[in-house]
């Protein structure tokens, strides 16, 4: 700081000198997601909101639900017994994306199934929801 008119402190700032080169700044790169459409059954939707409000990000915990269940041999959810999905996107690394595709696939059923049975699973491992 300066003293400026009347006593006043002045801040002092610096200018760039003529030949000083700018860096570019770094870039950012975020990890590469794969955005997934999905239909969750009303009681799996409630439920993975509700555990959401302590936990946070909806795709992490699909995500930790799909990494966590054995996709190959639990039994599937049955999404024909209730036509009130509750539709939201998911942001999934490419690797959980292929898995869940090859599973599906595998079993003749749709990602969505997929995914809804996981979290199904996933809530009944921690005594959230009941399976029948």
């Amino acid at each position: 700081m300066v003293s400026g008119k009347q006593g006043a402190k002045l801040d002092v700032i610096r200018l760039k000198q003529e030949d000083e080169v700018k860096q570019p700044a770094p870039v950012r790169r975020s990890p590469p997601v794969r955005k997934l459409v999905i239909r969750l059954l009303p009681g799996i939707n409630e439920h993975l909101r509700s555990e959401m409000r302590y936990r946070g990000d909806l795709s992490a915990m699909i995500i930790e639900a799909v990494n966590s269940v054995d996709l190959k041999t639990v039994r599937l959810v049955d999404l024909a017994s209730d036509t009130r999905l509750g539709t939201t996107t998911i942001a999934i690394p490419p690797s959980v994306h292929t898995h869940l595709k090859s599973v599906a696939n595998a079993r003749s059923a749709s990602m969505n199934e997929m995914v809804n049975t996981a979290v199904a699973h996933w809530l009944a491992s921690k005594k959230v929801i009941r399976l029948r």
